[in-house]
């Protein structure tokens, strides 16, 4: 399943591989001089465009240096061209990881900040890169580091099978179409699935197992590989380049375009290239004024805000489908909204041999757990130990309930205290290891990535484990049967309902080898049908991987009839533990979570379902 759909084409990717079909066969016949550097020019920017539109789509991250980027990878490949007369292959290997080690270098900032400071960062950046090109100028032929002399620059080594002009520009769109295919793997392999994560939420991401850093370093440092080899290609086509190509507002424009184009699709990624540079060529072909294509852009812009998500090559491939009227809607039993009633939890019996747990023995300990912030105090000295399969935590709004949660999967740094799970101690280790350590959670709003299918969704949590792909898939339809989603697996997380949403949450927890699972209010907005639904679920964990579980909820017939012991925190206190329907029953419970003064718990039993 998984090994077919690596392969699959999408609608925009055979769009792009016919546009470069054209390109390849087609455009080097009938273009003449000038048009054939235009076209190779614009596949050289398809590359910085193609960095630019992979970081916003994948991560929701803004690039602004990719132009600057470019600059250093022509620097680089006409200085070794110049001064070791190398074959142009190595010129452009070492282009590329130089400009790789600048874009690791930019992913620091991007560890700390996103949005408008990370794009400030990334286009004053690419400033300085302008102005060190202007100061220094580009290598042509002179001699010491720099190699700038005045007069006419050396002959520039080219590929021996690309000679001419027209060879040169078949050689590049062999070139790009590989680097546009080594990032579609990205996205359907591992890192593709990691950087949906972080894009829907990093924390989410790090519950996952996702180790955070790296993964954004490696989108850094890839989106300067594919710079670098654009800059290096483009010197390849001149022989000698400008300061003036690689100003930091060109870096501006090609975001933007690509934004325009349609960062989410290769085929955008062309359009954004094209409109870059063939757009203004053929202004002033037909006697206008090439900046006519700034406002243009501007137009394009606020249509792709306005009305186009997706960009132009978005709409035009729905234009497509709808010209062929291609049949979009799923078989009668995926097309429907999944209810609780429409797929029973399995009975335990029926569970796989495998999947049972051979260790029933569980110890959850949380010792002197303290949590300040600022002056308040959130969590003041919570000591608890858990050994039942499913275990509670519940109290009113603000009484640390998620903040202990928190602490738990590593998210907060408590002022004191330790975490110990079976005689693991978790206290020490950052979010992503404990995640790989076993320990799993959902949030409070349902975290699926609206990118990925249901079963990538749930193939993304086991990741990082050590098993083999045939295993990890096996891992994965087993999950989706215990859920009951195994006929929606390759439906797209945005085209999940909340309930689904929800299941797959439960799904992501439950695949691989989980020693602990905590979900956090897993019952709120949903129906009683769906409640019930996912309490059979959380019951039937245990037996299917051997977990314990940790629920925080509000819903206290849900906590009575699923949890055999309960923690009430109240103010960041601990204000009983034990048997659930004993804690349901004490006084101090009663008047702090159920609303009842101490008078009023004298007259008698108060209903825990209320």
């Amino acid at each position: 399943m998984m090994s077919l759909r690596l392969f699959k084409p999408t609608p925009s990717g055979t769009a792009g591989l016919i546009f470069a079909a054209i390109a390849f066969f087609v455009v080097p016949l009938v273009a003449g001089g000038q048009w054939l550097n235009v076209f190779t020019s614009m596949a050289c920017f398809a590359l910085a465009a193609t960095g630019c539109a992979f970081m916003y789509a994948r991560l929701g991250m803004v690039s602004l240096t990719q132009v600057g980027l470019m600059g250093v990878g022509g620097w680089v490949t006409l200085r070794l061209n110049y001064l070791f007369d190398l074959p142009f292959e190595l010129n452009l290997i070492a282009a590329m990881l130089v400009t790789a080690l600048f874009g690791l270098v930019l992913a620091l900032p991007a560890l700390r900040m996103r949005g408008l400071y990370l794009a400030l960062v990334t286009l004053m950046a690419a400033a300085g890169f302008e102005i060190l090109f202007a100061t220094f100028q580009f290598p042509n032929g002179g001699e010491s580091f720099w190699g700038v002399q005045t007069g006419t620059s050396t002959d520039f080594r080219r590929p021996a099978l690309a000679s001419s002009d027209a060879a040169y520009l078949r050689y590049l769109v062999a070139v790009v179409t590989a680097a546009f295919l080594l990032i579609e793997l990205h996205r359907r392999m591992a890192p593709g699935r990691a950087w949906a994560l972080i894009r829907r939420s990093e924390a989410a991401a790090m519950a996952s197992g996702v180790n955070v850093t790296f993964y954004k370093a490696w989108a850094f440092g890839l989106a300067g590989l594919l710079a670098g080899l654009g800059g290096g290609l483009l010197a390849g086509s001149l022989g000698l380049l400008d300061s003036g190509t690689f100003k930091a507002s060109e870096s501006v424009m090609i975001f933007a375009l690509a934004v325009v184009g349609g960062a989410q699709s290769w085929l955008g990624v062309m359009v954004a290239a094209a409109l870059f540079r063939v757009l203004p060529a053929a202004l002033n072909n037909v006697g206008l004024d090439a900046d006519l294509s700034f406002v243009i852009f501007g137009a394009g812009l606020l249509h792709a805000v306005i009305s186009a998500p997706e960009g132009l090559a978005g709409q035009f491939i729905q234009f497509i489908k709808s010209v062929f009227k291609r049949d979009q809607a799923a078989p009668p039993d995926q097309a429907q909204d999944l209810s609780p009633q429409q797929s029973a939890p399995p009975a335990a019996a029926s569970l796989p041999k495998e999947a049972k747990s051979t260790n029933a023995a569980h110890r959850l300990e949380i010792a002197g757990i303290t949590v300040k912030f600022g002056g308040v105090v959130a969590l003041n000295d919570v000591t608890v130990t858990f050994n039942s399969p499913v275990s509670g935590i519940i109290g009113p709004n603000g009484a640390g309930k998620t903040t202990l949660m928190n602490v738990m999967s590593g998210f907060i740094e408590p002022v004191d205290g330790t975490v110990r799970a079976n005689e693991n101690q978790l206290t020490s280790l950052p979010p992503f290891q404990r995640s790989r350590w076993g320990l799993r959670r959902s949030f409070q709003k349902e975290e699926v990535a609206d990118d990925l299918t249901v079963s990538e969704n749930i193939l993304a949590q086991i990741d990082p484990d050590t098993m083999s792909a045939t295993e990890k898939q096996a891992q994965v339809f087993r999950a989706l049967e215990f859920v009951g989603l195994a006929h929606r697996r390759d439906v797209l997380g945005k085209d999940l309902n909340t309930f689904e949403r929800r299941l797959t949450d439960i799904a992501k927890c439950v695949a691989g080898t989980p020693r602990l699972i905590m979900f956090d209010e897993p019952a709120g907005g949903m129906s009683v049908a769906e409640t019930n639904r996912l309490g059979d679920l959380i019951l039937l964990i245990h037996d299917f991987c051997g977990a314990q579980v940790l629920v925080i909820d509000h819903d206290v017939e849900l906590i009575t009839r699923i949890c055999e012991e309960t923690l009430v925190l109240d103010f960041g206190v601990k204000i009983a533990f034990g048997s659930t329907r004993d804690v349901l029953a004490d006084d101090r419970v009663r008047a702090a979570y159920l609303g009842l003064d101490s008078e009023a718990t004298e007259g008698g039993q108060v209903d825990a379902g209320n």
